[in-house]
Order: C-alpha cells, then structure tokens, then sequence
C-alpha cells in the first residue's frame, strides 16, 4: 500500500526535474487526471453543547448566554481536484474547494429579552487530501475516496477572526468519458461529506460547541492526461 507522505514528494521531485515531455509520458502512464467545477453546500449539525456560559463583560460585570444554535445558507461553490494513480486501482487526490455563504446564530442573552440573532458572511478555503479507491476500465467508474484536510473559515464582515478547523472527508462517485474525446475529457458525479466543528471565529458570543456536516453534492469537468 502507498503512503500520501512518499507519493507526494515524489510528484515535487518529477516536477522540478523533468522535462516537459518526460512529465506528460509519466502522467499517462499513471492515470494523472484534474478536474474543475462546482459545488452545493448544505450543512447539518451533529450535535448541540445546551449549556450556558457565563462571560466578563466588564471590570466587576458579567453576563449569561444560552440556548445557543448556528446554521448556515445554502450556497453554490468552487471545486478543483488533482488526481493520481500509482496503481491501476487506487490513487490519491489533492482539492481545493472555495465557498462564501453566511454563519447565521441564535443565542439568548440574560441581560436582553428575546431570541438574539447574528449573521457572520463567510468565505471558506477548503485544502484536502485522500486516498482514492475504484476499478478500472468500465464505462462508469465509481470511486470512494476518504481523507481529511483543514477549512479556513474567514469573516468578511465582522464577526471575530479567520479560523481553521480540522475536517474529515468522504467521497463517493462516478465518472465517464466523454464521447469523441479519446477519453482525455470526462465528467465526475459525486456527492461529499465533510466532518468538522463548526466556527465560532473566536468569539465567545458565537461559540456552539457544535460538530457538523456539510453534504455537497458536486459536478466537474476531467482532463485525463
């Protein structure tokens, strides 16, 4: 079995040290391929913290927070994945994904009456890796890929400060050649997990304690050298 620790150096290696010739003959032979395309988002928690919190709002002051909730909306995202076959039935595959959509929170303050609400607009940076799985030479090649990464959630308005948090993928699919194109173009159908804890953007106001899911299902265009 192949490790992400060894392939990769020696993908930078063939890089810098090859011609542009010798790089091309050694993708083909192993089932270099990069995608790009688009992406949903919808996000489900997988757990609530229903504690309360209470924080310093001043010298001798302090004040309770409860009942707190975060979710996000919906919203259409960026993909682009590099692949890799050093053995014809599995690889591995690098992504970066972006997306901007809003962290929206509900929380009850003890010193303001009501439901409090905020609404964080959010650009995300996506940068994985994972282990890629399928058989070979059918018309429709399914896979399942299992990995994991880090996402920077950055605020664009507010909110706190840009946060990174560990995430853990999975992936399943299928792609087919598309005709009249010597199979070197092809589309990818698939549908991703990614598992993290949601962003609180280091602000205690917006913290849930949460661990979520964002479910995205995704459609991209493949060049396959």
């Amino acid at each position: 079995m192949f490790r992400l620790r060894t392939v990769l150096p020696a993908i930078a290696l063939l890089v810098v040290s090859s011609s542009p010739a010798q790089i091309a003959r050694y993708a083909k032979e192993h089932g270099v391929s990069v995608s790009v395309g688009a992406t949903g988002n919808f996000a489900t928690p997988l757990t609530t913290d229903p504690t309360t919190q209470t924080f310093r709002t001043g010298v001798n002051t302090t004040n309770t927070i409860s009942g707190q909730n975060q979710y996000i909306t919906s919203s259409p995202g960026f993909l682009t994945s590099f692949q890799f076959h050093p053995v014809p039935w599995a690889g591995v595959e690098l992504n970066y994904g972006y997306q901007h959509y809003s962290e929206r929170f509900n929380y009850n303050l003890a010193s303001t009456p009501g439901t409090q609400t905020a609404s964080v607009p959010t650009t995300t940076h996506e940068a994985t890796a994972a282990y890629q799985f399928h058989p070979k030479h059918i018309p429709f090649q399914p896979f399942v890929n299992v990995g994991g990464g880090a996402i920077n959630f950055v605020p664009t308005a507010g909110g706190g400060t840009s946060q990174w948090r560990g995430a853990g993928l999975v992936e399943t699919g299928f792609e087919f050649a598309m005709p009249y194109t010597s199979r070197k173009l092809a589309l990818r159908i698939q549908g991703r997990g990614l598992f993290y804890r949601a962003p609180n953007f280091n602000n205690a106001l917006l913290s849930t304690r949460s661990w979520r899911v964002s479910s995205e299902p995704s459609a991209s265009f493949v060049y396959r050298f």
